[in-house]
């Protein structure tokens, strides 16, 4: 990319219009085809007048944003509320040709509604009100002003004002919350679903997840045979889907005794771990004519079935198979490594971020340790408290 040289950089000036970078407090502006956005600079007449009578003895500028959209008004005083002064913002106008670069420095400005000045001057104007007839007022004004004082700070006037208002509705305007209870409940399922099955039975975090509790049984001979085939091959023949599995199946092939039961289990953990990495990296939604299990079909059948969304007719990938995919292989993990997980390790052969990661792993029991940088599988994990990351939010029922 050829370089840029900057020669010219326009700065702010008295009697120079500079591009104005507005901040919306509380709002923000989004585009919208039909919505007609004005926006204009304006001048409060009332501080000018007092800066030049010197009435104003405050450095208050008196020059306006005003922007109005869908019948509501924001205004702000340019420069006036600003974060710090010590940062200046600039917007880069590049010349393609000569390859020379103009900076425009901005000015900030932040916006309000202009609700905020009606309510002011409303209760300005009525304390105005109130004092004139306190100083001022007669016997009836008195007897008056008393009298809305009583009317404002009178329970009873609250209480009959909220009655009123609820009298106007009955409990036949609103559905039933069996709706609500209903996808609720169906939420809840699919949650589950998503969550590896645990132990009952575990009575330490290394028996809390069982190898045939996550993978068929009928799988599990399968991806014997498939790992005893791995026996007869040379170790830096063999790919998976990442260096992590690559090296643990590597590791069981160089070892002393590769058919005993410890290497067995590792490499058929290793297999459907494989097919899972492979599902998560996959890309395009049908799952039908992908082929996330390049050493056994029986494998891949079992991965498209197990982990596609439910309820749909064909085997599809969404969000949900995601999760469920990744929930799965951190418990397989988990019992690879005796409940004790690297997280730079395992991170480096997903496609996902570390937040992420350690979300999903909260979610099936695993607690993060930021001065060793690992993973541990508690017994008593937060699964439960972590599904709140996963749930819709609560809709209000509707009314009819």
């Amino acid at each position: 990319m050829q370089a840029s040289q900057v020669s010219d950089i326009v700065q702010v000036e008295p009697g120079r219009d500079n591009p104005i970078l507005l901040n919306f407090q509380n709002a923000e502006m989004s585009f919208k085809k039909d919505r007609r956005i004005q926006s204009f600079r304006a001048v409060d007449v009332n501080r000018e007048a007092a800066a030049k009578t010197g009435d104003d003895s405050s450095s208050t500028s008196s020059r306006m944003v005003v922007v109005g959209c869908d019948q509501q008004v924001y205004r702000g005083y340019v420069g006036e509320g600003l974060p710090t002064e010590l940062m200046r913002s600039y917007v880069a106008i590049r010349n393609r040709k000569s390859g020379k670069m103009r900076l425009i420095q901005l000015e900030e400005c932040t916006m309000l509604n202009a609700c905020y000045d009606d309510n002011k001057n409303k209760f300005r104007e009525e304390d105005h009100s109130k004092t004139a007839m306190r100083k001022f007022g007669g016997k009836v004004a008195m007897q008056a002003l008393e009298r809305i004082e009583r009317a404002d700070a009178n329970i009873d006037v609250a209480n009959e004002s909220i009655q009123s208002m609820m009298e106007k509705y009955d409990e036949s305007q609103f559905l039933d919350d069996s709706e609500f209870t209903k996808s609720r409940v169906e939420g809840e399922l699919i949650l589950a679903s998503m969550k590896p099955p645990r132990n009952p039975d575990a009575k330490t975090a290394a028996d809390l997840y069982v190898l045939d509790q996550l993978i068929p049984k009928s799988l599990l001979v399968h991806l014997k045979q498939v790992g005893l085939g791995f026996l007869e091959k040379e170790p830096d023949t063999l790919e998976l889907a990442n260096v992590y599995l690559t090296n643990k199946v590597k590791s069981v092939l160089q070892c002393k005794e590769p058919d005993s039961k410890q290497g067995i289990e590792t490499l058929q953990i290793s297999l459907f771990m494989d097919a899972l990495v492979r599902l998560l990296s996959s890309k395009g939604r049908l799952l039908r004519k992908q082929e996330l299990s390049p050493f056994s079909k029986q494998l891949d059948k079992e991965i498209k079935q197990s982990f596609s969304q439910i309820n749909s007719h064909e085997l599809t990938k969404t969000r949900y198979t995601e999760h469920k995919a990744l929930t799965y292989y951190l418990a397989l993990a988990f019992i690879l490594e005796n409940g004790t997980i690297d997280v730079e390790q395992i991170h480096n052969g997903l496609a996902i971020s570390k937040v992420e990661l350690l979300k999903f792993a909260a979610f099936i029991g695993g607690s993060y340790n930021s001065t060793k940088n690992c993973l541990v599988l508690r017994l008593g994990g937060g699964a439960d408290a972590a599904s709140g990351t996963f749930m819709a939010k609560r809709r209000f029922v509707r009314r009819k």
